[in-house]
């Protein structure tokens, strides 16, 4: 064979090995290409994924914290009432007033104690209706309040202090804030008002107070721990109400 066709054979076969090793390279580079997209995108979509999950539990946390403030001074003044009447009761001469020989002084005095626990009671089941009650025990910002208010329930309706003086269920507790709640007005401030729950105390309150009502007259209404302890319960709730209260407030 000629010199000139070896070398051009030895040159074809060279341009060809050359076109092979490029080609491969070239596929390699874009396996390689398309293995990075592929990962970018699955990162990318990672990513996004977490930034939602991130931004749905922010929208949970503020739509939460957002709802406490809303709440909050009506639960405030809800729960210092409330509180300063058992101290009244437990350290004050309040009782003098449930045993007056005035009928109606004795009156405004039983009932106005029994106002001021259902209206607390009606409060917190209005927030627990605007969010969910296991969303507010769980985020940071409101679960502090969320275990103050679980705790006080719990008390009530504790029924391991000896005695079943002042034990009111969760469901009575619940019954009552129900018929306490003036539906015609929306949020905190749909609560009735004290003239008319002693208007219609009679004919519809009776029957979730009436054991109330007789705890509170007993000779030994003060005395018991169940009364002590909410009303340490009020006074943290109160101080944790304070402590939170956004800046503008």
């Amino acid at each position: 064979m000629d010199i000139p066709v070896v070398v051009a054979l030895i040159a074809a076969a060279g341009g060809l090995i050359t076109a092979l090793i490029t080609s491969g390279r070239q596929k390699r580079m874009a396996r390689d290409v398309a293995q990075q997209q592929g990962e970018s995108a699955q990162q990318l979509a990672r990513l996004q994924e977490e930034l939602k999950v991130k931004s749905l539990r922010e929208e949970r946390r503020h739509a939460a914290l957002e709802q406490l403030n809303r709440y909050r001074e009506p639960l405030l003044s809800a729960a210092r009432d409330a509180g300063d009447r058992l101290r009244n009761i437990r350290e004050g001469s309040f009782l003098i007033y449930l045993h007056h020989p005035d009928k109606r002084r004795r009156r405004l005095a039983l009932l106005s104690t029994l106002y001021r626990l259902g209206r607390y009671w009606a409060v917190v089941e209005s927030l627990y209706d605007s969010v969910s009650e296991l969303r507010f025990a769980t985020e940071e910002e409101t679960k502090k309040v969320a275990s103050l208010l679980k705790e006080i329930s719990r008390t009530f309706a504790n029924d391991a202090y000896g005695s079943p003086q002042f034990m009111v269920w969760r469901e009575e507790q619940r019954g009552i804030a129900d018929l306490m709640r003036d539906r015609s007005v929306s949020g905190a401030e749909g609560v009735m008002g004290f003239a008319r729950f002693m208007d219609g105390y009679d004919t519809t309150m009776v029957p979730w107070f009436e054991e109330l009502e007789q705890d509170l007259q007993a000779d030994d209404a003060s005395a018991g721990h169940k009364l002590e302890d909410l009303q340490t319960l009020f006074d943290k709730l109160t101080s944790q109400l304070k402590a939170d209260r956004p800046r503008t407030l």
